[in-house]
């Protein structure tokens, strides 16, 4: 099997490292007010790997192009960044 390294897989990647930073945090760290929410953060750090890691494999299945993969995989990274930014600015307005 050959391994593509795509902007998905960074993602995922980075989403997992960042749950397991948070697991092993030790509170001394972490503010109090961010030790409440320390369980939420993990949650979506690993929904966030989940969902990149299957839109990847989605994406593979119709793409075989390397180069084709990369250009439409960093546009989906940056098109729902901009979303949640926008939906961000809506709701907290």
């Amino acid at each position: 099997m050959k391994v593509k390294l795509t902007p998905l897989n960074i993602l995922t990647a980075l989403c997992l490292v960042a749950a397991i930073l948070l697991m092993f945090n030790q509170s001394d760290v972490v503010s109090p007010v961010n030790e409440t929410f320390k369980g939420l953060w993990i949650g979506i750090s690993l929904l966030g790997a989940l969902i990149s890691f299957i839109s990847d494999m989605i994406f593979r299945k119709f793409i075989p192009l390397l180069r084709n993969l990369w250009v439409i995989e960093c546009a989906f990274v940056v098109f729902t960044l901009v979303f949640v930014f926008l939906l961000k600015i809506t709701i907290l307005k």
